[in-house]
């Protein structure tokens, strides 16, 4: 094992900055990839000017629920502002709460509430404009309430005491919180937690790290190919070791650097990205390592040349991308051709489970492969 490690490291340092370049490649990219469509999807919202010409707390309320809406930029400006970024169509269009907003809504007005503006580019004015409507009907809604229960109470003096405008409006908000009054429970596609349903990611930050993994193992286990060269078969006599017992050891200590850096990655996807640290997640992680590190090594064995060997590995990553639904959605082509799911690797990976089926074959494969080559020398003997 000594010599083992020392040819190891001899090696290593030949070739550090690239070992360290792959070792690193699947959390950079994934953390990239993941800050442009974050930053993508920002910048894709609906600009919209919000100018507020009193401070009252039901205007404010109103300012606050269009804020919450996900579909929407609100830009809170002065009418100026508001109006000259409108013609330079910096914004889609531009709501203004008027002054007498709470007085009107609690004297059951709906008339001039809401002044708004909007451009000739102005693509999204009409869902946003009935969007601020519903909110305005809200309060009008709960005012009616409160006009109708004072006047029960007027005609049933008798029966309680009077509430007061506020009480009622807060006993209506809290019924509405309870019941769930018109609302509706939706989930995205493998959201495990109510906070997972309602943020939208456009990716999985775990499958694009998956497919970059894929490749980096590929590119990182080549040192098979270069090992297994003819001039270098010499030494293996001096070793007093057989060449596939010195690959398969080899390929642990490698497998021990990948797990280093896979507990590296949870921890950054943590810490950067708000992903759940779970023990699932751990042994999902752990499974999908072996699985990958023990195809990429079939296939440097495989195969004796590193160009061809470079291209398989780019065509099967691309191929695992596309059946996989990591990247892109493939709903539509399982429900149609079902044996893709039976050979998509990252399956069990992407559902949080161990894949057991991959990691038998590969081992049983790897064994056979041993075995053989063992029987080879004896004869040869």
């Amino acid at each position: 094992m000594k010599a083992i490690l020392q040819t190891r490291f001899i090696h290593l340092k030949k070739h550090w900055g690239s070992l360290l370049f792959w070792l690193l490649f699947p959390i950079i990219a994934t953390l990239t990839i993941m800050g442009l469509t974050n930053s993508l999807q920002q910048d894709s919202k609906v600009p919209v000017g919000i100018v507020v010409e009193e401070t009252t707390p039901m205007a404010l309320d109103l300012v606050d629920s269009i804020k919450q809406t996900p579909i929407i930029r609100v830009e809170q400006l002065s009418e100026d502002e508001a109006l000259t970024q409108l013609e330079q169509h910096q914004l889609d269009s531009v709501f203004i709460i008027r002054e007498g907003y709470e007085e009107q809504i609690k004297k059951g007005s709906r008339n001039r509430l809401i002044k708004s503006y909007r451009s000739d580019l102005s693509f999204a004015y009409s869902p946003i404009a009935e969007m601020v409507m519903s909110y305005v009907q809200q309060d009008t809604g709960r005012t009616k309430a409160v006009l109708t229960i004072q006047e029960l109470s007027e005609q049933y003096a008798n029966t309680g005491g009077n509430w007061t405008w506020e009480e009622i409006v807060d006993k209506s908000k809290a019924v509405e919180a309870e019941e769930n009054l018109l609302q509706t429970s939706f989930t995205f596609l493998n959201a495990q937690t109510e906070e997972d349903a309602n943020r939208f990611v456009l990716f999985n930050p775990w499958g694009v790290w998956a497919i970059f993994s894929i490749l980096s193992t590929f590119m990182v286990m080549d040192w098979i190919i270069r090992e297994r060269r003819k001039s270098l078969s010499p030494r293996f006599f001096f070793m007093r070791i057989a060449l596939k017992s010195y690959l398969l050891r080899n390929a642990m200590l490698y497998l021990l650097l990948f797990i280093i850096i896979d507990i590296v990655t949870i921890a950054v996807f943590f810490k950067s990205l708000g992903e759940a640290v779970t023990l699932v997640l751990i042994f999902a992680v752990l499974s999908f390592r072996l699985t990958v590190l023990m195809g990429a090594f079939l296939l440097a064995i495989w195969i004796n040349k590193l160009p061809v060997y470079y291209g398989f590995s780019f065509v099967l990553t691309l191929l695992i991308a596309i059946i996989s639904g990591a990247i892109l959605p493939t709903e539509g082509l399982i429900s149609r051709y079902p044996w893709l799911q039976l050979g998509n690797p990252l399956a069990p990976f992407l559902s949080k489970e161990i894949g057991y089926e991959w990691n038998i074959l590969f081992v049983i494969l790897i064994a056979i492969w041993f075995v053989r080559k063992e029987k080879r020398n004896v004869k040869g003997a």
